[in-house]
């Protein structure tokens, strides 16, 4: 693993990076479903990015090709019996599956299109984001941008979804590990570096709304694992980006006074999380680039900084957005993130390994996997004993063809990993499995495979398919392979009993 130099910056601006820039300060929240003329435009100003709308694809090897209406998705509601609710948004469209009772809820938003559900802590409120897009048609392929965005809640079985007021709402951060809170940027400027927030608030299932930070320059935000404070990376500068400098705080939620843990001239701090034993994770991005651009996809250094004013840690390169590349912190320490080739390979197939990372002796190593494959989406077990994590085949191809989507990701394969042991051991057969989920007591999986969602209850299989579709068949946007999966669903497990 390459160690990198403090404050090495990104690889060089791309040329529609200020096309991205726009789309990320319209929805910054939602970093790989880059908005249509975005990659209609990148086709041309990259070359060799290809993103096509077939009238369907044909099921992943082995699976019979399933039924879908206009009338909703398909749903099995018997299967998720028993294990929570699950959230999840199917062509365009918001919908809430309750285990407890097996009922389907459509979500209304007139005239908006939902995305990100999110679920609080304690499982009693969903979270999501809903925007105004328009459609244009170009050359054929239907793509939508988005015109604005509004937070909304809703209880968590979907009833009384409404947006909430009070906000100029830019861009979202999720709910604290502990409380009923939702952290998100607000404001709109006209002249920043980069993002157009201008603070931090903190909204309340009911309409509280506790600003955190204000009068600044927000680029990203992560909560601490207690609950405890929030790290806003914001930026300052008059001119250009040489003159800009990213700094790093930390916001009690209570009021109490901020600290500052890191400044960089010429860079974007942008935080990838705040970890146990670590402290917070953050990339950098330098000069020429911008945070949530081509750096999704080449790769940005990644640091850890134990404590304010330490000296950072460099980890490698890793993936900049929150889908297969964001980095998962177990509750004992261990650390796990997607580290990248730099630039070499911007495909999502290609040069991608998972690094696990050792809490006591700092040492990061990849997890199994044989060779002529790439491995992504780790997330480890409530009880920080097992990894899990994916293994797809390394493709040479640069081009994007649905079907080439379609059968990469039908055929990625679940690993588990204990670091203690070094067993290493693939789960059950499904169509796919990507970006898995774990249940609270660590005895299920919840996962994409073959555009739906699956639950591996037992972890002995086989899996049961829950709901599909969430993309509409043949329509998955792609940013250099990358697929939003992330964005369209959230499971809220049954909470265990309290003593």
């Amino acid at each position: 693993m390459k160690l990198l130099d403090r404050a090495e910056p990104s690889s060089g601006a791309d040329p529609a990076e200020a096309l991205i820039k726009e789309a990320h300060r319209r929805k910054r929240r939602r970093r790989l479903l880059v908005s249509g003329v975005v990659t209609v435009l990148l086709v041309a100003a990259l070359g060799g990015f290809l993103l096509s709308r077939p009238g369907g694809r044909a099921p992943a090897t082995g699976v019979a090709a399933r039924p879908h209406g206009p009338g909703g998705p398909v749903v099995d509601g018997a299967a998720l019996a028993g294990h929570g609710q699950l959230a999840f948004v199917s062509r365009g469209t918001l919908w809430v599956l309750d285990g407890s009772t097996t009922k389907l809820r459509k979500v209304p938003t007139p005239g908006l299109v939902p995305d990100d559900p999110s679920f609080s802590p304690d499982g009693r409120w969903l979270a999501f984001v809903a925007s105004k897009e328009i459609g244009r048609n170009y050359g054929g392929d239907v793509v939508s941008t988005v015109l604005s965005s509004e937070l909304w809640i809703a209880r968590a079985d979907g009833t009384d979804a409404h947006p909430v007021e009070g906000i100029a709402y830019a861009a979202a951060y999720g709910w604290s590990p502990h409380a009923d809170l939702f952290a998100v940027s607000v404001g709109e400027a006209t002249s920043v570096p980069y993002g157009a927030a201008t603070g931090v608030d903190l909204v309340g299932p009911a309409g509280s709304i506790r600003p955190v930070a204000a009068d600044t320059h927000v680029t990203s935000a992560v909560w601490s694992p207690d609950g405890s404070a929030l790290a806003v990376s914001t930026q300052t500068g008059p001119s250009g980006p040489a003159s800009w400098t990213g700094t790093l705080t930390t916001y009690p939620v209570d009021g109490g006074p901020s600290t500052v843990w890191e400044s960089l001239d010429g860079s974007y701090i942008v935080p990838a999380g705040w970890w146990p034993v670590w402290g917070i994770g953050y990339t950098t991005v330098g000069v020429g680039a911008v945070p949530g651009g081509s750096a999704t996809a080449d790769g940005s250094p990644l640091y850890s900084l134990a404590r304010p004013g330490a000296e950072p840690r460099p980890l490698g390169y890793t993936l900049q957005d929150e889908g297969s590349g964001a980095p998962s912190s177990s509750s004992t320490g261990w650390l796990a993130f997607v580290a990248t080739s730099g630039g070499i390979g911007r495909s999502i197939w290609q040069g991608k390994q998972v690094l696990v990372c050792s809490p006591t002796t700092g040492h990061c190593a990849p997890a199994p996997h044989p060779a002529d494959t790439v491995t992504l989406d780790p997330v480890w077990s409530p009880t920080g004993t097992t990894l899990a994590y994916v293994q797809g085949a390394a493709l040479q191809s640069v081009g994007f063809l649905q079907q080439t989507l379609a059968d990469w990701y039908d055929a990625h394969r679940l690993h588990l990993f204990d670091p203690t042991t070094g067993s290493d051991r693939t789960g059950t057969r499904a169509p796919g499995v990507t970006v898995p989920l774990w249940s609270g007591d660590g005895r299920s999986l919840l996962y994409v495979g073959d555009n739906g969602l699956w639950l591996d209850a037992t972890l002995a299989g086989p899996p049961v398919e829950i709901t599909y579709p969430l993309f509409a068949p043949g329509a998955w946007p792609a940013f250099y392979g990358q697929v939003g999966f992330s964005s369209q669903f959230s499971w809220s497990p049954p909470r265990a009993p309290k003593a």
